[in-house]
C-alpha cells in the first residue's frame, strides 16, 4: 500500500465498518418498493448513454448489467475525499464482478460519479464485453431468436415474464430481440397487468436519463421501441444471485461488526 493512499484506504474502511446504522440499513433492509423507487431515480441512472463497444455497436447488455449492479452494490460516503482514479478502478471494477459492496466517497449519487467517470467506466464496459464476447461466446445469444412471433406465443412469454418479473427483485434484465442479429438490453422496473395485456416501465441504455413506457397488448407479435419492434427473452438471472450473495455477505459482517 503506498503511503500516500494508505490513509484514503483507511479512512474509507473506518466508515465502512463503523459509520451510522442507517448507512448499513440502506442497503441491508430495502423493501421492494424502495427498490423499484431506486431504479426510478435519475440520480441512480448511469450518467451516459449506451455507446463504444466491439466496431462500435454498443455495450447495451452490459450497460444494463452494471446499471443494475450499481443500483443495489453502491453506497456513498460525500463527505469523505473524492476517489483517486485507481480508486475509481477498484470501485467500478468491483461492480462489474459484482464480489462487493462499494463506499464511493466524495459522490452522493452514482449520476455525479458516472459522469466524472465515464471514460474509466465506458473501458471497463468495453472490456465486460469482450471478455463475455469472445471467452464466454455469450455473444451466440443475439444469433438465436425472432423480432416477431405469432400472437399466442408472444402472449404466453409475456405472462411468463410476468410471473418471472414478480418472483425476482427489481431490475430484470430483458434482451430484446429486434430483426436481423441486433439485440439490445433493457431493465423491466414496473410492468402492470391490464385488461388488454401489460402496461411496462423500463430503463433504456440508449437513454438511461428516463424511463420509458411500453405496451403490450394480448394480439401483438411484438413490442415496440421506437420505430421497431421485438421480442423479449429474460438473461443474467446469475447476475441478481451473485448481487443477493454479495449483500448477504455484506450484511451478515457488518450484524457481526455491531455485535462484537
Amino acid at each position: 500500500m503506498e503511503i500516500r493512499h494508505g490513509w484514503r484506504v483507511l479512512l474509507a474502511l473506518f466508515f465502512t465498518l463503523f459509520s451510522p446504522q442507517s448507512h448499513s440499513q440502506e442497503l441491508c433492509s430495502q423493501s421492494r418498493a424502495e427498490l423499484f423507487a431506486k431504479f426510478e431515480s435519475a440520480e441512480n441512472r448511469i450518467a451516459f448513454r449506451n455507446d463504444g463497444g466491439l466496431f462500435d455497436g454498443g455495450v447495451c447488455w452490459w450497460h444494463s448489467r452494471l446499471q443494475r449492479s450499481a443500483v443495489y452494490l453502491s453506497r456513498f460516503e460525500p463527505a469523505l475525499p473524492r476517489p483517486t482514479e485507481n480508486e475509481s478502478k477498484d470501485i467500478i471494477e468491483h461492480l462489474v464482478h459484482l464480489d462487493s459492496v462499494v463506499t464511493i466517497p466524495g459522490y452522493s449519487n452514482f449520476n455525479d460519479f458516472s459522469k466524472d467517470h465515464e471514460g474509466l467506466i465506458q473501458n471497463a464496459l468495453n472490456e465486460w464485453q469482450i471478455r463475455d464476447g469472445f471467452i464466454r461466446q455469450q455473444w451466440i445469444r443475439g444469433l438465436y431468436g425472432r423480432p416477431s412471433l405469432p400472437p399466442s406465443v408472444l402472449r404466453e412469454r409475456m405472462a411468463k415474464i410476468f410471473v418471472k418479473f414478480k418472483a425476482s427483485k427489481p431490475g430484470l434484465w430483458v434482451m430484446a430481440q429486434f430483426p436481423g442479429i441486433t439485440s439490445h438490453a433493457l431493465l423491466f422496473i414496473g410492468m402492470t397487468r391490464t385488461s388488454e395485456g401489460f402496461n411496462l416501465r423500463v430503463i433504456d441504455s440508449n437513454r438511461p436519463e428516463i424511463t420509458r413506457e411500453l405496451t403490450y397488448r394480448y394480439g401483438d407479435q411484438a413490442i415496440q421501441l421506437g420505430n421497431e419492434g421485438f421480442t423479449p427473452f429474460v438473461g443474467f438471472q446469475a447476475d441478481q444471485e451473485k448481487i443477493d450473495s454479495t449483500l448477504k455477505n455484506f450484511c451478515d459482517s457488518k450484524k457481526l461488526a455491531q455485535n462484537n
